[in-house]
């Protein structure tokens, strides 16, 4: 099953707020907001600062289905993605990927998602309260409002949400590879052979489709 970085290439993303970072509640502190702990990681452009990544393309990191896709206050723009087949492919309950704080959507609630494909890209936030430029990503664990804040609950936390930097260091996968449950393939001359098992389709090859199968084509 493939998983990717939200910057489509994990290199290019740098954490400039990590998962339960201890320096978080300050930091709202600072900026006249309550002190929370932090359910995900902001992500920035390697390179960039300030507002310079503002507009980069943000992806889903899995296949999945956009469950919700709408502006919030202080949120902005916000992306929720539930991937029931990853879920199921790392035995959890429930798996799902929120994209926040995005200057613009590019999806629609109801869509399928391949891994890769934009939901939208980095922004800042709430127009009317801006915060610097930044994606604020999250890996849920459990079903949760698209807008959920756990505030300081960090048991709740722990409950409900994974630390995305270690789920993409266990999990990532760039190669162009797809694992789908069951597939078709459309045979010379017409007709076409069926399977119900686990088909994964190759494309990292520009000239060559690859195709992998748990069982064997008809004669």
């Amino acid at each position: 099953m493939r998983v990717i970085h939200p910057f489509r290439y994990a290199e290019r993303g740098r954490v400039d707020a990590g998962f339960l970072d201890p320096r978080y509640p300050e930091w709202r502190r600072q900026a006249g907001l309550a002190p929370a702990q932090h359910p995900g990681v902001d992500y920035n452009l390697q390179g960039t600062s300030g507002d310079g990544d503002l507009g980069y393309p943000v992806v889903a990191v899995a296949n999945g289905r956009v469950v919700h896709a709408r502006a919030h206050r202080v949120w902005g723009n916000v992306v929720l993605v539930e991937h029931p087949e990853l879920a199921q492919a790392l035995g959890l309950p429930y798996l799902a990927t929120q994209y926040a704080h995005l200057a613009f959507l590019t999806v629609q609630e109801g869509e399928v998602l391949l891994a890769g494909e934009p939901v939208g890209s980095v922004g800042k936030g709430d127009p009317r309260a801006p915060f610097l430029a930044h994606l604020h990503f999250e890996v849920r664990i459990r079903p949760l409002p698209a807008d959920y804040w756990p505030g300081m609950d960090v048991d709740a936390i722990r409950r409900s949400y994974l630390d995305p930097e270690a789920f993409f260091k266990e999990h990532l996968s760039p190669e162009l590879r797809f694992t789908y449950p069951a597939g078709r393939i459309y045979l010379p001359g017409g007709g076409f052979w069926s399977t119900r098992r686990p088909v994964v389709v190759n494309l990292t090859r520009t000239d060559l489709v690859q195709i992998g199968l748990e069982e064997p084509l008809p004669q």
